[in-house]
This record gives structure tokens, C-alpha cells and sequence, in this order.
């Protein structure tokens, strides 16, 4: 278990830089290609729902937005079911550059399939098997980060707990009830 768990994060890490990697590639940073992907899975979206999903107050979300806007990669239009808000939208080049970056993403996965165990090709269900743990996994770390104030009380606590063992110690954390 201990060894998954290190893959996972490394492939966490490796997923940042890659996410990094790309959005340079692109000239914008790694919030502004988080708002393309999700324009391009999800479709026009309000701003506050955009501000929500990468998690950024109002102000932040606007600034965004006009950088995008900018870079002729979204666009602003009217909401058909709310006069008083807009909706934003991928343009074209907006488009064509977030669905070549998803294609380019796409090789890559499959590169690493083929370097894999050769079950994953033969055995769909074996593929499938992964493909579960994976969602999963991700359900999991989201809904973990979904309780910032249970992490940071249980991080406060494994920090008094070190401070309390004269910092001799490594702090343990309890696992989350279930």
C-alpha cells in the first residue's frame, strides 16, 4: 500500500509539471488552462461557476477571464436565461488549442500503455479494474480537499502532538472514519 501511495503522488507531481509544461506552451498559466478544459468538457459556463471550479474569489476570476479574452481564447456572451450575467465560451483558436493539447495528453497515456503490463491491451476488464481505482482515487483526494477545515485541524494536532514530544518524534495522523 505504501509503495501506491508513492506512485500516486508521483504522479501528482508529474501531472502538475505536465500541466505546467503545457499551459507555458500555450503562453498562460496553469489556472487559465484549467478554465479551458473545463469550457471545453463542460460548455459555456457563468463566471462564478468558472470561479468556483479553479477556486478563485470574483476579482482573480475576472482578471483571468480578460487574459483569456485577451489571448482570443474565450469569449463573452450573453447569458440567454439571465440578462443580468454572461456566459464565457472557447473560441475557436480557444478550442483548437485546448482539444490539441488534450489530444497530445492523450498519446502520452497511451505511450505509457504500451510500456505497461501488456494485460492492460489484452484484458479489458483488467483495463477497466484500473480505470475504477483511478476515479476513485480521484473521488477520494477531492473529497479530502473538500475539508480544509478537517485537514487543517488534524494537521494542527500531529503538530502539537510533535511540539509536545519535544519535536523527538513523528507526528501520526488517524485515519479518516469511514
Amino acid at each position: 500500500m505504501e509503495r501506491l501511495a508513492r506512485q500516486v503522488r508521483e504522479l501528482i507531481v508529474a501531472s502538475d509539471h505536465y500541466r505546467q509544461t503545457m499551459a507555458a506552451g500555450l503562453r498562460i498559466g496553469i489556472s487559465e488552462s484549467a478554465v479551458l478544459g473545463h469550457l471545453l468538457h463542460n460548455g459555456p459556463q457563468t463566471p462564478s461557476l468558472i470561479a468556483a471550479r479553479v477556486g478563485l474569489t470574483a476579482a482573480s476570476t475576472t482578471a483571468l477571464l480578460d487574459r483569456l479574452a485577451g489571448a482570443q481564447l474565450v469569449r463573452r456572451t450573453p447569458n440567454p436565461y439571465d440578462r443580468r450575467s454572461v456566459l464565457v465560451e472557447l473560441t475557436d483558436l480557444g478550442r483548437s488549442a485546448i482539444e490539441e493539447m488534450y489530444t497530445m495528453f492523450a498519446i502520452d497515456i497511451d505511450a505509457a500503455l504500451d510500456q505497461a503490463d501488456p494485460r492492460l491491451r489484452a484484458e479489458p476488464e483488467l483495463r477497466e479494474a484500473v480505470t475504477d481505482l483511478l476515479e476513485r482515487m480521484a473521488a477520494a483526494l477531492r473529497e479530502r480537499s473538500g475539508d480544509r477545515r478537517g485537514i487543517e485541524d488534524a494537521l494542527a494536532e500531529a503538530h502539537d502532538a510533535e511540539q509536545a514530544d519535544g519535536g523527538n518524534g513523528t507526528p501520526t495522523l488517524d485515519a479518516p472514519e469511514r
